[in-house]
């Protein structure tokens, strides 16, 4: 029964989403992922322009910001992990290698917009994409920044805010992160 009944209600959930796109805005409907059961995100999202690999895990309350009506900018390796409340800024594109992890709560941002302050004189619109090697590990509620490449194999400590990059193997922590240590 239960294989009859999960795919329809996948199938819901997908056909849900169009229907929010279509009569209510992308806005909407991207608002919906957000809180979209967690078997109908990676489908929703391929539908959508992404590129999921093999055996990527999505979590539900994931949250994408700056999609333009797709979510082309999103590219997602082989077997990653993407864990609650992620938050993901698609200024720019976004590439997560084969067997990374993006603990829960973590940030990946792409752009910095001043908006209509003042400081938007001084610090004008820019956008950088933002890549995350295979066999990353992002702790929890860390923090990637625009233009920032992670080489394969580093490990960010929890709550990290990651302002620039850093080559393979690379265990990094603290505000703003810094290289602890190279791992074997």
């Amino acid at each position: 029964m239960k294989r009859i009944i999960l795919p329809l209600y996948v199938g819901c959930l997908a056909v849900a989403f169009k229907l929010r796109r279509f009569f209510l805005g992308f806005e909407n409907a991207n608002l919906f992922l957000s809180r979209a059961d967690k078997r109908a995100v990676q489908g929703i999202l391929t539908a959508n322009g992404a590129v999921i690999g093999k055996n990527a895990d999505i979590e539900s309350g994931i949250t994408f910001h700056n999609c333009k009506n797709r979510y082309h900018s999103l590219v997602v390796g082989n077997n990653c992990h993407i864990g609650k409340n992620v938050f993901i800024d698609l200024s720019e594109k976004v590439i997560i290698g084969d067997n990374a992890t993006i603990s829960m709560a973590s940030k990946i941002i792409t752009h910095l917009d001043m908006g209509k302050s003042s400081l938007g004189e001084k610090y004008k619109l820019e956008k950088k994409p933002v890549r995350i090697g295979a066999h990353c590990y992002l702790g929890i509620g860390s923090i990637m920044l625009m233009g920032v490449e992670l080489g394969e194999g580093c490990l960010v400590a929890a709550g990290s805010v990651v302002t620039k990059s850093f080559p393979v193997n690379s265990l990094i922590a603290g505000v703003p992160a810094k290289l602890q240590k190279k791992l074997d």
